[in-house]
């Protein structure tokens, strides 16, 4: 059986199985623990990142604490999480491993922009990139070519979204007064408020429910009417607010998803996302055109706000949009591809 590292020397927290089940952690750390527990079907796994209080197994699984000597005599392969500069430490301690880079960050928010050539053509040579969409692919296949940069090796494997069914199933109705915001805050909780205050002297009847991951806590609306501030809570209870909403504020305008793991979540039980056309969300989300604010500008202005409180109230009346997991997001067909492109 090969044997696979997950190598994390970017996670500001420390994350397991047992946290994941207690609170909200990133996305880009949960779905390592999801993906990590399926891979171990086939891999023997081991996780190293540098908040491990001391080596342990979870879920057959080894957790390691990071350090720059040897972590075990060998690895055949190596997925590091984001971090580039990995790359030679890592190529050094085991030449003979095949490498991967797994991204979650676009290129211009990332420390890819601070290499020089020399830099990028020795980690593209010596790495495969994985990236979580094909938008994401594209934005950084683009980059490369800006910058003569050939041969990059880029792959694309979108996260699986987890059965819930307990959840999923529930038979309840939604509220028509319930919204709900489940993202870290620099993408879209800011205006996403601000559409809320417009929404609420309309109807003060409204309350949005707003969750934030552990690391992303420094936004406080305890003044604003209407707002019920749930901070760090895990999965199953973000899910079971998100089935039991109207819709998902997700006003992001600025800050490209790469993804958009939360988005994909309350399509699956059911729940429509009001979001821009911004990043790979077209790609993740069903039927997304229902769900977007129609603008083609950068600037938000009346005319926007205008029309997302009239989509909100037109959703209240009996009009919401039906939702469902895109079919590509399923698990099968993503673990599938990733043990194609390890193998």
């Amino acid at each position: 059986m090969k044997k696979i590292l997950f190598f994390d020397s970017v996670a500001p927290y420390e994350y397991n199985f047992n946290i994941l089940d207690e609170k909200g952690i990133g996305a880009s750390e949960s779905y390592l623990l999801h993906i990590a527990n399926e891979l171990k079907k086939k891999f023997e796994v081991e996780i190293a990142t540098q908040f491990v209080k001391y080596n342990h197994i979870q879920k057959d699984i080894v957790f390691k604490k990071l350090q720059k000597k040897e972590l075990s005599d060998h690895y055949d392969i190596i997925i590091i999480q984001r971090n580039p500069q990995n790359v030679r430490q890592l190529k050094e301690l085991y030449p003979k491993a095949k490498i991967f880079i797994w991204l979650h960050d676009f290129f211009e928010s990332s420390v890819w922009t601070t290499f020089n050539t020399n830099d990028l053509e020795y980690i593209l040579k010596n790495s495969t990139l994985i990236c979580v969409s094909n938008w994401h692919k594209k934005n950084y296949a683009i980059n490369f070519k800006l910058r003569k940069i050939k041969n990059s090796k880029i792959e694309f494997i979108n996260f699986f979204i987890p059965d819930h069914n307990d959840i999923k199933n529930e038979n309840i109705d939604y509220d028509k007064n319930k919204l709900c915001f489940f993202s870290a805050g620099h993408k879209g909780l800011e205006f996403s408020v601000e559409i809320f205050k417009h929404l609420y002297k309309f109807n003060p009847k409204f309350k949005l429910y707003v969750g934030n991951p552990t690391y992303d806590q420094k936004y406080d609306f305890s003044k604003v009417d209407g707002i019920i501030n749930l901070g760090s809570i895990p999965r199953s209870k973000v899910l079971h607010h998100q089935k039991e909403s109207l819709l998902q504020l997700h006003l992001n305008k600025e800050y490209p998803e790469t993804f958009g793991c939360v988005n994909a979540e309350a399509n699956m039980v059911g729940t429509p996302v009001l979001c821009y056309d911004l990043g790979a969300t077209r790609e993740i989300l069903y039927n997304p055109t229902e769900q977007f604010v129609k603008t083609n500008r950068y600037r938000v202005d009346n005319h926007d706000i205008t029309h997302i409180v009239e989509k909100v109230f037109k959703w209240r009346e009996s009009h919401r949009p039906e939702m469902k997991l895109k079919d590509s997001l399923q698990k099968e067909k993503v673990i599938k591809k990733w043990i194609e492109i390890l193998s």
